[in-house]
């Protein structure tokens, strides 16, 4: 029997530390900045091959004057490119205070993880550092007779190029600004999610794999030190747990939180448990202060519920990016039926169960995503229908019995919070209209 693993395991927790570090504003800028000295080296190097005395023979846009002429001009591009950096993070501040405001501080990671708004401050870092380190090396230079700098022309380019990704960048930012722009960046990020699930299958009960006497039998043992578990080695786990011929049962899944020194997982039979053993399972837990989305499909979902909740809120009253929210997610939706959850149990290669986990059902996936926004929009019947829309829609991609009964419970929940909210017989008789629709699709999938 093969064994069973949750996509893309092994690279699990390594996804969970480039996903750290593709969102930060250093790592890009800080590669492009490294970049800087190389330049300058080959530059200089083809400055001397160059030589005094530039005649006709060379390109009219390479450029050829004194030392002094050089440095000043060196000098003069350096100090532009300072203040136009400045102007860059000044902008890049306005934006994520208003983002954090807005949509919430949890979304300031989707605007630094943009590859563009990197890329736009590495050039910057390139330009200056190059520019710094070619004017002190030109420092050290004697007067001497006119020459040709093929690497102020470089540092003209740099400038020129920079002074067109700030026109870009500003562009990039008012349209990111736009929520139906931010909506569809995080959709996306939910559906590289959904992607990487198994196909719709028949799953493990992780229930029904424990055995029944776990819960006297086991070894219980915590973590190191709290924080939200942001992925889980499984294949490392597995053949730990394999090697010691015991059973892992966890208490947690990426996106819970674990306390330091809690029930996280349990080793059975007790009996085989040892230090070393909880210390290294421990250690295929990685935890941090915030959650990822590397083996966290809820991450993105509240992402996006957030966006609408806040949208919600009598302080902004934007219900049209509730709606917004609503399509996106039913547009998610309609791939997520098609997978199956995350896997819950993990078997060796003999077919032996070796890890349990708990799982996300459709259920508790569905409430993730349409709870928040119908407890806040009980009183808002555009939200309310759009909510009934979206659930009809996505009622005909259902496969099996389970999500059926998930997202009939969704219908149920929106209809009674809108009988006891909704005051305005018109209002209330067309949701009750949409209502009917939702349900009569889903009573003829349960009758074909």
């Amino acid at each position: 029997m093969t064994r069973r693993t949750l996509a893309l395991p092994r690279g699990s927790a390594v996804r969970a530390v480039w996903d750290s570090v593709r969102t930060s504003l250093w790592f890009l800028p800080s590669l492009m900045g490294g970049v800087a000295p190389i330049l300058v080296i080959a530059a200089i190097a083809a400055d001397t091959s160059l030589g005094q005395g530039a005649g006709d023979s060379l390109p009219r846009l390479i450029y050829v004057s004194q030392p002094d002429e050089a440095r000043d001009f060196l000098a003069t591009i350096l100090t532009s490119m300072i203040t136009m950096a400045s102007l860059v993070f000044s902008i890049t501040m306005v934006v994520l205070t208003l983002a954090a405001s807005q949509f919430g501080p949890r979304l300031i990671r989707s605007f630094m993880g943009r590859l563009q708004t990197q890329f736009v401050l590495g050039a910057f870092v390139l330009t200056i550092i190059y520019c710094l380190l070619l004017l002190a090396s030109l420092a050290s230079q004697d007067e001497a007779a006119s020459s040709a700098y093929l690497s102020v022309t470089i540092a003209t380019v740099l400038t020129v190029v920079s002074v067109a990704l700030l026109v870009q960048y500003i562009h990039v930012l008012a349209n990111s600004i736009i929520s139906e722009s931010l909506i569809e960046a995080v959709g996306h990020e939910l559906d590289q999610g959904i992607a990487q699930l198994p196909p719709l299958g028949q799953a493990d009960d992780p229930e029904a794999a424990l055995p029944e006497d776990f819960a006297d039998r086991a070894a219980f043992h915590g973590t190191e030190r709290s924080g939200y578990v942001q992925a889980i080695d499984f294949e490392r786990l597995t053949d730990l747990a394999r090697s010691h011929d015991v059973i892992v049962g966890l208490h947690l899944r990426a996106g819970n939180f674990a306390v330091q020194d809690g029930r996280c997982f349990g080793i059975y039979p007790e009996g085989r448990s040892t230090e070393d053993l909880a210390r290294r399972i421990a250690g295929t837990i990685r935890l941090g202060v915030h959650r990822t989305p590397a083996q966290d499909l809820e991450f993105s979902i509240r992402h996006l519920v957030e966006i609408a909740v806040r949208a919600l809120s009598p302080g902004i009253n934007d219900p049209y990016t509730a709606v917004a929210v609503i399509h996106r997610l039913s547009a998610s939706w309609s791939q997520l039926l098609g997978k199956a959850v995350p896997p819950g149990v993990f078997r060796d290669e003999d077919g032996q169960p070796r890890v349990i986990c708990p799982r996300p059902t459709y259920a508790l996936l569905l409430n993730a995503s349409f709870s928040q926004i119908r407890q806040n929009s009980t009183g808002v019947p555009l939200v309310i229908i759009q909510l009934l829309k979206s659930m009809h829609a996505v009622s005909f991609c259902v496969r099996t019995s389970e999500q059926r009964a998930a997202l009939r419970e969704q219908v149920d929940a929106v209809l009674d919070d809108a009988r006891r909210a909704i005051v305005n017989p018109a209002d209330l008789e067309d949701i009750e209209q949409h209502g009917r629709t939702a349900r009569e699709a889903l009573h003829e999938e349960d009758n074909s």
